[in-house]
């Protein structure tokens, strides 16, 4: 099972990452892709370029998401290119957050 885990803090929340979760949840299961969740998440600690999205285990984020973006997401989930230009978040923070993600810590 492959997971997209998107942001619900605060600040994201106040970005419109509720609407934007639930069109992300729509468009992924119209899509047909039975093998990806769509899943809230507390946070990143990346809140002034949320809202934020991760995929995992194939450890993508993609930040400053709005719903315009996700048709691209959806077609990269369903085998399409990364979307390159949502890749902005500085990879230090990511590799952090994936090495906890990974530990199961997060």
């Amino acid at each position: 099972m492959r997971v997209c885990l998107v942001c619900q803090n605060i600040d994201c929340k106040s970005r419109g990452s509720e609407q934007l979760m639930k069109e992300f949840q729509k468009r992924v299961a119209a899509r047909g892709l039975t093998d990806v969740e769509v899943k809230p998440y507390m946070c990143f600690g990346a809140c002034q370029e949320g809202p934020n999205i991760v995929l995992y285990p194939e450890k993508n984020w993609y930040a400053n998401v709005k719903v315009e973006d996700l048709d691209e997401i959806t077609e990269h989930l369903a085998g399409g290119p990364h979307v390159q230009r949502l890749d902005t978040i500085d990879s230090s923070l990511k590799e952090l957050i994936y090495q906890l993600l990974d530990t199961g810590i997060l």
